[in-house]
This record gives structure tokens, sequence and C-alpha cells, in this order.
């Protein structure tokens, strides 16, 4: 599988739209067997869809994110777990054993709604996608 992760030093950035850098993941057999860091020049929609086109990435790990873009990145194909906040490596290590990223959500989200207080039904993320 591969991935990517929006970055900000050694953290997952905590703003999508003003992420600058990306690390690209390739995951095999839950062991990482590449990693690329690309610097983000621009839109980070514009980086990510890039890297959804040239190298495959299917799944996004990024911190908060407006449901509008939450819908921009779904409608080309990539599965999302957004609202995610803490050290990169831990997140990696976590979803590479395949646990739950929960204990990596961003304060106030609860892992039943984003952080505006939605109401589940209208959550613009899936509380079991959390789990791979």
């Amino acid at each position: 599988m591969k991935l990517a992760i929006t970055i900000w030093e050694t953290r997952v950035s905590p703003v999508f739209d003003s992420a600058r850098r990306l690390l690209l993941v390739e995951l095999d057999e839950g062991q990482i067997v590449r990693r690329t860091e690309y610097a983000v020049s621009g839109s980070p929609f514009a980086a990510v869809g890039r890297l959804h086109r040239d190298e495959g990435i299917e799944l996004l790990l990024c911190g908060a994110l407006c449901e509008r873009g939450l819908q921009r990145l779904q409608a080309v194909g990539i599965e999302l777990i957004p609202f995610l906040a803490g050290e990169v490596e831990p997140v990696l290590a976590s979803l590479a054993a395949g646990k739950d990223l929960g204990s990596f959500a961003m304060p106030g989200c609860l892992r039943q709604c984003c952080c505006r207080k939605r109401a589940q039904a209208a959550c613009p993320w899936d509380a079991e996608k959390l789990i791979l």
C-alpha cells in the first residue's frame, strides 16, 4: 500500500491546507519498504493529486481538513484518515501494525465526529476507517 502523510517537522501537520511537506510511504506486509519526502509548492490538494496519479498513493493521513477538501480528495479516489495529531513515527508504526489509529485523533474529535460537533451522521469521516 502506498500512502502519504502531511508532515510538519516530526509531527502530522495540524492543518492540511497549510501543509508544506508530504511523506510518501510504501508498506508491504506491515513493513515500511520506502519513504520519500516531498516539498509542497502551491496547493497541497494539487500535490496529493499528483502523488495519487504519479505514485499511486491510495491513502492520505492528515490533520484538520474541511469537508469540502475531504470530498475533493475522495472524488479522485483517495481514501482519507483525517483529524490525526502526533508524531509521525508512532502513527506509521501503528498503521503498519494494523492497530487502531484512534489514539492519534485530534483533541475534541473523540472518534465520533469532527471538532465542530456535527451530528455523527453528518461526520465527514467514518471512525471504522481508523482500523485498517
